[in-house]
C-alpha cells in the first residue's frame, strides 16, 4: 500500500455570512424545479492536495479511491458541519461519500482506470471507467485521472461480475504531477448527476437501507445481463428465472418493435420503497438499445432505437407496463448502404488484397468555398461564385492539390474510420461492408461533381478531424467507450424516414448501428451517412469511349462531404457517442456547430479585417451548404442560457437531448465557443491584416479544452455548466504546456481557465436569479480582482454594444505591439474588482524584465506589497502606490543599465487575494506558478498567453 499524505488545513476555515458568501468555493445544484439532481462544486484556487509516495509500484485505483475518498469526507463535513457555510446541508454529499463505506457502497462503486497506468493494456470493462487522459501511449503518469463512481450490478450468472449504469455517479478529475520522490494528486472539484423524478437511481432509492435489504434487492435486480436475454428473476428458482428472463425480454421486444437478443442494458431506475423491492413489488424504468424495423421491415433490414420500458414487478415477476422507442440519430436517419445490418462491422481491408501504403496528390476542398483566400481563377471571387449551386469549373478553382497516404494502397481507411462502398447510392461500387477503393489511374484532374471526388472528400476532412483530436493528447483507442470501432463513414447515402431516402437530400447524420445479436458486438458500432450538398445541378462525365455504358455516363452530384464545416459537425456526434453513450447532449443538440466555426474562422476570408462584403458573414456557421444558423449571437436578443431561447430546457430540462432538439441552444453553445477563441487570440491583426498564426492558436487552443472536458465526461452532463467547468478543468488540469496542431509552438492550458469563464458569463450563464429571464451577461466572480488593461468598457455585438467594464476579457488583437490593448495603459497599475464582495488581504507582486529582438530576461528580484481591502467600486489607484513607485523606479534604472541597444523594459504585475488567485500566485499549484524569477516567461509568446489570460496581471512596455 503507498504511503499518503493528506492537506490538513483544507478546506479554509468556514467564513461565510448572508452578506459575506464563499468566495473560494462555486457550489451549484440542478436548475430550480428541475426533478434531475446535479451538483457541481468548484475551488480552483484552493486545491485539494495529497501526496502518495508508491515506490517502484505505478499507482493504482486504491490510492486514488483513497485520496478522492478523504476529499469527499472533509467536502461533506464543511458543508453539513454546524456552521453551515452555505447556508443548508446538502444531502446529497452523503449519498457520494458512501462510496467510500465499503458495507454501504453495494451500488455506487469506483470504476476500474481505463487504460490501465501500467501499460498493462487491460481492456475497458463496461460503458463507463476512471478515465486516464494521459497523453501518452503507454498511458503513463504524469496525467490526468478522472475518478468516476458509477453504479454497479452483480451479474448473479457471473461470479464476481457487475454490470455498470451511466445514469447516476459523480467524478472527480484528479491531476498527477511527479515530484522528485513521490506523486502529488490534485483536486479541485467534482461534478454528479442523478436522474430523480418518478424513477430514482438504485443509489437514491437505497439510500439509508439496511446492508441485508441492499443485497435482497440487488439480488432481485442482479440477473440483468447486458449483451444477453435480459429480465427479473428469483435467485434461489433458476427455472422459474429463465422463463420470466425470455418473457420479460420477449414481451419489450414484441412492444418496441425490437429483436429480443440485440437488446442492451444502458440504464435502470426503479420506484417503491426499500421495502416493495425487497419483496420483489414496485416498479422500473430500464433503458436499452435495440435493433428493430421501420414499418414492418425485417430485422437484418432495421433500424437501432433506444428502448425506454416501464415495468411493474409483483412477487419478483416483471410485467411490462409501456414501451416508448427513439430513433438513435442525429438529424434523421439514413438509408441502409447493404451492409448486413446489426452484424459486426469488419475489419478495415478485411478480405481485400493488401496494398502497402501509397502517397498521392488529390484535389479537395481544404476550406469551404466562402471561406477561401485565394484568387478562385480572379481577384477576389464574388460570394456568388462560391455556392453548390455553381458549375465544376468554377468550383474547382475553390480546390487546393493535397498529399495524403492512404491506409493500405488504395484504400480508403485508417484505424479510426473507414470510409465504405455505398452501392446502393453509387452504381458499381464494390460490397458495403468492405473500404471504399480509390480507381487506379490519375486523380488530380476529377472534377467537384464526381462519387470518387466525394469519397476522396470524406476521408480528407476525417483525417483532419482524427489528427485534431489526437493534437489534444487524445488517441482514439483510449477514448473510445460505448461503442465499436472504427467510424464507418457512409459517403452517399439515404436519409430515411421521408423522402430523403432515395439519397436526394441536402443533409447528413451520425447513428449507432445495434448489432442483431448483442453477445457478438456488445457495443454497437458508430456509422456516419452523408447525402448532397445541393439538388440543383448533377454533372454527367463525357468520357471518349464507352459506348452504350450508360453507368460511365450517369449524372453524379456535389456531396455533401465537400463541407468540411459540416464534417466538422458530424464529428462532434461521434465524440459524444463513442464517449458518453449519447449522440447529443442533453442540454444542447451538439458542439458541432462551435467547433465548425472555430476550426475554420482562422482560414476564412470571411474574418478578414478588409473583408468587402457584410462583416456579419463571419458569424454564418454554414455559408456553404446554407442553413440558418449563426455562432454570434446576443443575450441582448434572448440568445443567453438564461434568455428566453433556452427557457424550454432551463425550467423543463431533458432526460435527452435527441427527444428535446435543442438547435437554438446550440447557437447559444457555438456563441459561447466562439466568444472564448476570440478572447484567446481569435482577433489578433497583424498589419492591417488577420494575424493567421494567432487565430491558429487560438483556435486549436479552445478546441483542446472542448475535447478535454468532452473526454472527462463521465454521466451525460444535465447542464451547460458542466461543459464550462469542464473546460475550465481542462486548464487547471494541465500539468504542463500542449503543442497546438495548427498554431505551432508551445502553450500552457493552465493561463485560459479565467477566459473560459467569462466567455460563458458573457453568454448570460451565472445569473444572480435563474428563475428570471435574463437578457444580458451573467454575474462576475464574488470576488475578480484586475489590473485595468486598454482593452475597451463596452463589447460590440450585431445587436448593440454590451456595457463590459474594465477587468474583461474582451476580445482584442493579442499580438507584440505597441499600446497592445492587453496591456496597461501606465507604469503604475490601476486596479479594481469586478464581483461584490470585497476582497481581502490583498497582495501586490512586480517585477522588472528586459525584451530584446523576442527574448525576455528577468534580472531583479520580486517586489511585494500588501495593498488591503479592495472593495467592488471603479478603478482606484494603489494606496501604497507611492511606495510602489519609488521602488519600480529604483528597479527599472537598474535594468536600464544593463540593457542593450534596442531593448524594451518590462513591468510584469500581479494581484492576488485568497478570494481570487492570480494564476501566477504559488498558492493555486497551477502548473504557471511563479514562485520566483526563474518560473516567468522567457518568450513574448508565452508571456501574452499569461497576461492576457488572467486579468490579476498587468504588464507595461516602454523602450529604454
Amino acid at each position: 500500500m503507498a504511503e499518503i499524505t493528506l492537506p490538513e488545513n483544507w478546506p479554509p476555515a468556514p467564513e461565510a455570512t448572508a452578506d459575506h458568501p464563499e468566495s473560494w468555493l462555486r457550489y451549484e445544484r440542478e436548475y430550480p424545479g428541475s426533478n434531475r439532481i446535479s451538483r457541481l462544486i468548484a475551488h480552483p484556487t484552493v486545491p485539494f492536495v495529497a501526496g502518495v509516495s508508491s515506490g517502484d509500484a505505478p499507482l493504482d485505483l486504491a490510492d486514488f479511491s483513497t485520496v478522492a475518498e478523504a476529499y469527499l469526507n472533509k467536502l461533506a463535513n464543511y458543508v453539513n458541519g454546524d456552521t453551515r457555510p452555505l447556508g443548508q446541508a446538502d444531502p446529497v454529499l452523503n449519498w457520494l461519500r458512501a462510496v467510500a463505506d465499503v458495507e454501504a457502497s453495494a451500488v455506487l462503486q469506483w470504476c476500474p482506470i481505463w487504460p490501465a497506468i501500467d501499460g498493462s493494456g487491460a481492456g475497458l470493462q463496461g460503458p463507463i471507467a476512471s478515465w486516464n487522459l494521459s497523453p501518452r501511449p503507454d498511458a503513463a503518469l504524469p496525467a490526468t485521472v478522472v475518478l468516476v463512481a458509477a453504479e454497479a450490478l452483480p451479474l448473479g450468472a457471473v461470479p464476481g461480475a457487475v454490470a455498470r449504469l451511466r445514469g447516476a455517479g459523480f467524478r472527480v478529475p484528479i491531476e498527477v504531477r511527479r515530484t522528485a520522490e513521490a506523486y502529488e494528486l490534485i483536486l479541485r472539484g467534482l461534478t454528479a448527476e442523478f436522474p430523480g423524478g418518478t424513477h430514482q437511481s438504485l443509489s437514491e432509492a437505497l439510500a439509508g437501507a439496511s446492508a441485508r435489504n441492499r443485497e435482497t434487492v440487488l439480488e432481485n435486480l442482479g440477473q440483468i445481463l447486458p449483451g444477453a436475454p435480459f429480465g427479473l428473476a428469483a435467485a434461489d428458482d433458476p427455472n422459474r428465472g429463465q422463463a420470466s428472463r425470455v418473457s420479460a425480454l420477449e414481451r419489450i421486444a414484441e412492444k418496441s418493435g425490437t429483436t429480443a437478443r440485440s437488446l442492451l442494458l444502458q440504464d435502470l431506475r426503479v420506484a417503491g420503497s426499500v421495502d416493495d423491492l425487497v419483496a420483489g413489488r414496485g416498479r422500473l424504468r430500464v433503458q436499452l438499445l435495440g435493433r428493430g424495423s421501420a414499418g414492418g421491415a425485417s430485422s437484418a433490414d432495421g433500424l437501432s432505437y433506444r428502448v425506454d420500458a416501464r415495468l411493474t414487478l409483483r412477487d419478483k415477476q416483471a410485467d411490462v407496463a409501456a414501451v416508448q422507442r427513439q430513433l438513435l440519430v442525429t438529424h434523421a436517419v439514413a438509408g441502409n448502404e447493404g451492409i448486413a445490418q446489426g452484424q459486426p462491422h469488419p475489419a478495415v481491408g478485411q478480405d481485400q488484397p493488401r496494398i502497402p501504403p501509397i502517397e498521392i496528390p488529390l484535389r479537395v476542398f481544404p476550406v469551404p468555398p466562402p471561406d477561401w483566400q485565394g484568387d478562385g481563377g480572379i481577384s477576389r471571387p464574388p460570394l456568388a461564385w462560391r455556392r453548390p449551386s455553381r458549375i465544376d469549373p468554377i468550383l474547382d478553382g475553390f480546390r487546393g492539390d493535397v498529399a495524403f497516404s492512404l491506409g493500405g494502397g488504395l484504400e480508403l481507411a485508417r484505424p479510426a474510420f473507414v470510409v465504405r462502398n455505398c452501392p446502393r447510392f453509387v452504381p458499381g461500387d464494390g460490397p458495403a461492408n468492405l473500404a471504399k477503393m480509390l480507381p487506379h489511374g490519375p486523380l488530380e484532374q476529377l472534377p467537384p461533381r464526381r462519387d470518387v471526388s466525394t469519397a476522396i472528400s470524406a476521408y480528407w476532412h476525417c483525417q483532419q478531424m482524427f489528427a485534431l483530436m489526437e493534437s489534444a493528447g487524445l488517441h482514439p483507442d483510449h477514448y473510445v467507450a460505448t461503442a465499436e470501432g472504427p467510424l464507418s463513414v457512409h459517403y452517399r447515402s439515404g436519409i430515411t424516414p421521408g423522402p430523403g431516402r432515395s439519397g436526394r437530400t441536402i443533409n447528413a447524420q451520425v447513428r449507432y448501428e445495434v448489432a442483431e445479436d448483442a453477445a457478438s458486438q456488445p457495443r454497437p458500432a458508430i456509422d456516419m451517412h452523408l447525402a448532397l450538398a445541393t439538388l440543383n445541378r448533377w454533372s454527367r462525365p463525357t468520357p471518349p469511349s464507352h459506348g452504350r455504358n450508360l453507368s460511365a455516363r450517369r449524372a453524379q452530384p456535389l456531396g455533401f462531404a465537400s463541407s468540411g464545416r459540416w464534417m466538422m459537425h458530424e464529428f462532434a456526434h461521434y465524440l459524444l457517442a463513442a464517449r458518453m453513450g449519447q449522440l447529443e447532449f442533453d442540454f444542447a443538440h451538439s458542439p458541432g456547430d462551435g467547433m465548425a466555426a472555430v476550426y475554420f474562422d482562422p482560414l476564412s476570408q470571411l474574418a478578414e479585417p478588409d473583408y468587402p462584403g457584410n462583416p456579419q458573414m463571419r458569424g454564418w456557421t454554414y455559408p456553404f451548404v446554407f442553413a440558418p444558423r449563426r455562432h454570434d449571437r446576443s443575450p441582448l436578443r434572448g440568445w443567453g442560457w438564461y434568455g428566453l431561447m433556452n427557457r424550454a430546457v432551463v425550467e423543463d430540462p431533458p432526460s435527452g437531448g435527441d427527444i428535446h432538439k435543442g438547435y437554438l441552444s446550440e447557437q447559444i453553445l457555438s456563441s459561447s465557443l466562439f466568444l472564448l477563441y476570440r478572447c484567446l487570440g481569435g482577433d489578433s491583426v497583424q498589419d492591417g491584416r488577420a494575424a493567421q498564426a494567432q487565430r491558429l492558436r487560438a483556435s486549436d487552443g479552445a478546441l483542446y479544452l472542448l475535447l478535454q472536458a468532452i473526454a472527462a465526461l463521465a454521466q451525460p452532463p444535465s447542464r451547460a455548466e458542466m461543459l464550462e467547468v469542464g473546460m475550465e478543468a481542462a486548464a487547471w488540469l494541465a500539468s504542463s504546456p500542449v503543442v497546438l496542431q495548427r498554431g505551432g509552438g508551445e502553450w500552457q492550458p493552465a493561463t485560459s481557465h479565467k477566459v473560459v469563464r467569462w466567455a460563458f458569463e458573457q453568454m448570460g450563464m451565472f445569473p444572480l436569479d435563474p428563475t428570471k429571464v435574463c437578457r444580458s451577461a451573467g454575474a462576475p466572480p464574488l470576488i475578480d480582482l484586475y489590473i485595468r488593461d486598454r482593452r475597451p468598457l463596452r463589447f460590440p455585438t450585431a445587436v448593440g454594444d454590451m456595457p463590459v467594464g474594465p477587468g474583461s476579457y474582451v476580445p482584442v488583437s493579442l499580438t507584440w505591439e505597441e499600446a497592445s490593448a492587453w496591456m496597461m495603459p501606465g507604469p503604475l497599475p490601476l486596479i479594481g474588482n469586478r464581483g461584490r464582495v470585497t476582497a481581502e488581504d490583498v497582495m501586490l507582486r512586480g517585477w522588472v524584465g528586459i525584451e530584446l529582438a523576442g527574448h525576455v530576461s528577468w534580472p531583479l528580484p520580486s517586489l511585494a506589497l500588501p495593498v488591503g481591502p479592495v472593495n467592488s467600486s471603479a478603478v482606484q489607484d494603489l494606496a501604497v502606490g507611492a511606495a510602489l513607485a519609488s521602488a519600480v523606479n529604483e528597479q527599472v534604472a537598474l535594468a536600464q543599465a544593463n540593457a542593450n541597444a534596442g531593448s524594451s523594459i518590462l513591468l510584469l504585475y500581479e494581484l492576488t487575494a485568497p478570494g481570487d488567485r492570480a494564476n501566477t500566485d504559488p498558492a493555486a499549484a497551477l502548473a504557471c506558478a511563479v514562485d520566483d524569477t526563474a518560473d516567468l516567461p522567457v518568450t513574448q509568446q508565452a508571456l501574452i498567453d499569461l497576461v492576457a489570460g488572467d486579468n490579476n496581471l498587468g504588464l507595461y512596455r516602454f523602450a529604454s
